[in-house]
């Protein structure tokens, strides 16, 4: 479902008629890791505070055979939107009726998807409540892309986790955005896997990823530009944001077809090497990393969504056509494995050779 669904049956308010105590909001193509299939979601909920309930315990179960597939204790459950989301940057945002939070289930690569999913919220009173059945996607395909960054220990952060990213939500005049769902920030480590950069933590250069090259990921034509923002000094956060879009720093965003558009922000100042109209082929150089806008160090923050816009609009799934582990984060150099059309846990260490080309549309 694009941007722009309605959500006013959730939004209107809660318990009547025919809305359930849990309700499935979004359902997305799954993603697979090296080692995960990764089941992506959202629920909604009725306002169980209001009933003096504290949320304890979230289970998430295989509907057909009661397997349980994962559960989240008080300490690890998911941000709850709710209530008075206030305004931001003169943007007025919702006053939810509703409770929303996403879901991530993975489901180890070497078993069977469930075909269909339900969910067990347990409160500290000994209160049950079940529902949000849900049959995932798993019959269909993530968007292939070539990588936006090659070299040698690159690490995509803040993807392939039920956090950050995949929780970001904004909520505004019935309609829901998700654009930075499937988003990652890349970076660079070093020969031992425990740094990302060497001297100055405040110094841009210090940082091995500063100014690599970020490449295109696919055919398609620039849509926006900007490129004269002021850069943060390394780990400073030290610009100051004037309006929504200065988050994003500088950037680019690409049409790769099919409605379906690729951001890649916090470019280097001056770096950005296209301009709106410009036909680009994947594995065109488009601009280099740097720590522009919302960044607390230099580092590329990419995604996939389906407007030409890094807030307004719903993120899309993707994989990334291949890519060669190494490692893994503060661990030891392995075997170099080959993963094709697939993203990569957090912690994995990997090298991008050539891009290739690969006909996703």
């Amino acid at each position: 479902m694009g941007v722009g669904a309605i959500l006013s049956p959730w939004l209107a308010g809660c318990g009547g008629g025919d809305i359930s105590a849990i309700e499935v909001v979004l359902n997305d193509i799954p993603i697979p890791t090296e080692k995960n299939l990764l089941i992506g979601y959202m629920l909604s909920t009725w306002e169980f505070e209001r009933d003096g309930l504290v949320l304890d315990k979230v289970v998430v179960l295989n509907h057909d055979t009661g397997e349980e597939l994962q559960r989240l204790e008080r300490t690890n459950l998911p941000k709850i939107y709710k209530g008075d989301l206030g305004t931001h940057f003169g943007i007025r945002f919702e006053h939810l009726h509703r409770y929303y939070f996403s879901l991530r289930v993975p489901v180890p690569l070497d078993r069977t998807a469930p075909a269909a999913i339900r969910h067990r919220l347990e409160f500290t009173n000994g209160h049950v409540v079940e529902g949000g059945w849900l049959s995932p996607r798993v019959h269909e395909q993530p968007r292939v892309i070539a990588s936006p960054l090659r070299g040698e220990r690159l690490v995509f952060l803040n993807q392939a986790t039920m956090g950050y990213h995949f929780n970001v939500a904004m909520f505004r005049d019935g309609n829901l955005f998700t654009t930075e769902r499937y988003a990652f920030d890349a970076m660079q480590i070093n020969e031992s896997f425990t740094d990302f950069c060497a001297g100055d933590p405040g110094v841009n250069s210090s940082y091995f990823n500063y100014g690599l090259p970020i490449f295109s990921v696919a055919q398609g034509t620039v849509v926006q530009v900007e490129n004269g923002l002021p850069e943060n000094n390394g780990n400073a956060g030290d610009v100051v944001l004037n309006s929504m879009i200065e988050y994003a720093g500088n950037h680019v965003i690409i049409d790769i077809g099919n409605g379906v558009y690729a951001g890649c922000a916090h470019c280097q100042t001056g770096s950005i090497a296209v301009e709106v109209g410009d036909r680009v082929q994947q594995g065109d150089v488009i601009a280099h990393l740097g720590n522009s806008g919302n960044s607390d160090a230099p580092h590329l923050h990419f995604q996939l969504c389906d407007r030409p816009d890094f807030f307004w609009g719903r993120g899309v799934p993707f994989v990334l056509d291949s890519y060669t582990k190494i490692g893994e984060v503060e661990g030891s150099v392995t075997a170099p494995q080959t993963v094709n059309q697939s993203m990569m846990e957090e912690t994995t260490v990997f090298n991008i050779e050539s891009p290739g080309w690969v006909d996703s549309n």
